[in-house]
C-alpha cells in the first residue's frame, strides 16, 4: 500500500533512528492486517479494493537465511467479523514453467506443485497450530501440525499472470474458535514452494532453519482496526527495508571501490566483459535507489522491495569480482 510521505517520512525517520540504536529492527516478524468493510472476492485476481490499500509484505528467505538468487512473495491480509482473507504474489520470471499438477484436494502432495503454505497460530500459548496450502490452481490441503484429518472452512482460488502467479484465500475464524479482534496478535507464517524450476525452492517470511513447522520462528499477525492515518504495516516494511537497503548500498560501493581500483586493463577480454557487465549492474541498482529516494510519490512496501532485489543481485555479483582481485593481490605479494 502506497501511504503520504509526509508524516510517513517523519515517522520512518524515528523507526531508523530506534533502529540504529538497537542494531536492527527486531528478530521477529510483524504485520498489522487492517479490518476491511470490503471483503475481496476470491477468484485469485487481487484487483479489489481492498488489496490496492492492503501493506505489503516480503523479504522472503530461503530455509538457509537468504534473500538473494529467490524469487520473491508478496503477501497482503485484511478481515472482517468472521474471516481472514489473504492476497499472495508470487513473483515468478517463467510462470510458463508453473507446475499445478493436484486437482484434489486434502492430498499434501499439492506442495510438489508450486505452492504457497500459510501457518496460523491463533493461540500462541497452545501447542496447536495450522497449516493451509494451495497451489496455483487454488487445489487445497490442511492439517493440524502434522495432523491431516484436521479440516478447516476455507476458500482458496489462483491465478498466473505474466511475471507473477496469485493466490487468495479466504480462512473462516469459526476454523480455530478464535476471532480476529483488534489487538490480537496470532503466531504467522506464509511460505513458498517453487518446484517449476526442477530443483525446489524452499523460502518463507519468517526464517525458520530446518523447515516450515516451526511455530517457535512464526511472526506475528497483528490485528488493527479500520484502515485509515499511517498504516503501521507499511512503516515498519518501508523502515526494515530502508535499513536493508543502507546495508546493500555499502556493500556495492565497496565493492565498485575495489573494482575501480583494480587495473582491468590486463584481465582477459571475457572476464573484462564479465566485470564491466558487474559494474554496470551495481551502478544500475544503485541509481534505482538513488531514484526511489527522489520520488515523491507515496511510500510504496513493493517498489523497496523491488530496489533492494536488484541490489542484492548486483551485490552478489560484484562482490565475487571484487574478492578475486583481492585474491590475486595477494598472490601478487
Amino acid at each position: 500500500m502506497p501511504i503520504s510521505r509526509a508524516p510517513a517520512v517523519i515517522m520512518l525517520t524515528l523507526l531508523l533512528v530506534c533502529a540504529v540504536h538497537a542494531a536492527d529492527l527486531g528478530t521477529e516478524r510483524l504485520y498489522e492486517c487492517q479490518r476491511t468493510a470490503q471483503p475481496p472476492t476470491i477468484d485469485g485476481r487481487l484487483d479489489d479494493a481492498c488489496w490496492q490499500t492492503a501493506a505489503a509484505t516480503g523479504e522472503f528467505w530461503t530455509l538457509r537465511a537468504s534473500t538473494t538468487e529467490i524469487m520473491q512473495t508478496l503477501v497482503q491480509a485484511v478481515y472482517d467479523e468472521g474471516t481472514l482473507y489473504l492476497g499472495i504474489t508470487c513473483l515468478e520470471e517463467h510462470p510458463e514453467r508453473i507446475l499445478a499438477n493436484v486437482r484434489v484436494d486434502d492430498v499434501n502432495s499439492v506442495m510438489a506443485d508450486d505452492a504457497v503454505e500459510v501457518f496460523l497460530h491463533p493461540d500462541i500459548d497452545s501447542p496447536d497450530y495450522y497449516q493451509l496450502s494451495a497451489n496455483s490452481i487454488g487445489t487445497r490441503y490442511d492439517g493440524r501440525g502434522f495432523d491431516s484429518s484436521w479440516n478447516g472452512s476455507w476458500r482458496a482460488a489462483g491465478a498466473v499472470g505474466s511475471d507473477a502467479w496469485y493466490l487468495e484465500c479466504a480462512i473462516d475464524f469459526s476454523s480455530f474458535g478464535r476471532f480476529g479482534v483488534p489487538g490480537a496478535a496470532w503466531g504467522f507464517n506464509v511460505c513458498r514452494d517453487r518446484n517449476g524450476e526442477g530443483d525446489t525452492q524452499w523460502s518463507c517470511w519468517c526464517p525458520s532453519p530446518g523447515g516450515f513447522h516451526q511455530p517457535e520462528h512464526f511472526g506475528r499477525l497483528i490485528f488493527g482496526g479500520e484502515a485509515g492515518g499511517a498504516d503501521r504495516a507499511v512503516l515498519i516494511e518501508c523502515a526494515r527495508a530502508a535499513q536493508r537497503s543502507m546495508e546493500l548500498e555499502a556493500r556495492l560501493n565497496e565493492a565498485l571501490r575495489v573494482v575501480r581500483a583494480a587495473d582491468a586493463g590486463t584481465l582477459p577480454p571475457e572476464q573484462r566483459q564479465a566485470l564491466q557487465q558487474q559494474v554496470a549492474d551495481a551502478e544500475g541498482a544503485l541509481q534505482a535507489l538513488r531514484e526511489l529516494l527522489e520520488d515523491s510519490a507515496p511510500l510504496d512496501t513493493r517498489a523497496w522491495l523491488t530496489v533492494n532485489g536488484k541490489m542484492a543481485q548486483a551485490a552478489d555479483g560484484i562482490e565475487e569480482a571484487a574478492w578475486t582481485i583481492r585474491f590475486e593481490r595477494l598472490l601478487s605479494d
